[in-house]
């Protein structure tokens, strides 16, 4: 009887020891995350997308993260939009204390090559990479990354007036 009690034990003991071995191996594992964006030519140069703004097939993207503490690089990803206009960065790791974001890297337009740097439309849009903030999704969202065309095109006029928008006037925050 005492043999049959030791052989259960054990056999149970041992299930447990299996379990918490799948379970440890499986938090090991790093997360993916989806990296989700658009990069658009702003063709009125309002600094915000517009009706008439165009989205830019073939234009590369970057996802980069840098250390909260040091500022330091420790994460890299290119992308590039397909066909209309949209990027999919696949981005692997835990970034929970590190600041992550996606900078435009090279426009697909000769006309359309200005980088924003001023205002409230960065040339880095942040994004969350951890899955410790109560997102279950592994899909990340960026903002829009814009271009600023050349030249404002005709129609941009007719926008800003159905937008109410008057440039120069009307500042962003």
């Amino acid at each position: 009887m005492a043999n049959k009690l030791q052989y259960a034990l054990l056999i149970i003991a041992g299930a447990i020891c299996l379990a918490s071995l799948l379970t440890f191996t499986d938090a090991a594992a790093d997360p993916h995350f989806q990296v989700v964006g658009t990069v658009y030519c702003d063709t009125c140069r309002a600094k915000f997308v517009t009706r008439v703004s165009e989205r830019m097939p073939g234009a590369k993207v970057r996802l980069e993260c840098y250390n909260n503490t040091d500022g330091k690089l420790t994460y890299s990803a290119d992308g590039e939009t397909d066909s209309n206009g949209v990027y999919n960065i696949d981005a692997v790791g835990e970034h929970q204390d590190e600041f992550c974001g996606v900078k435009p890297v090279k426009s697909s337009k000769d006309d359309c090559t200005e980088i924003i740097e001023d205002g409230w439309a960065k040339d880095f849009t942040r994004v969350t990479l951890t899955t410790k903030n109560g997102i279950a999704d592994m899909a990340r969202n960026v903002n829009p990354i814009l271009y600023l065309k050349d030249k404002p095109i005709a129609a941009c006029p007719e926008v800003f007036k159905e937008l109410r928008y008057i440039p120069g006037e009307n500042q962003h925050p």
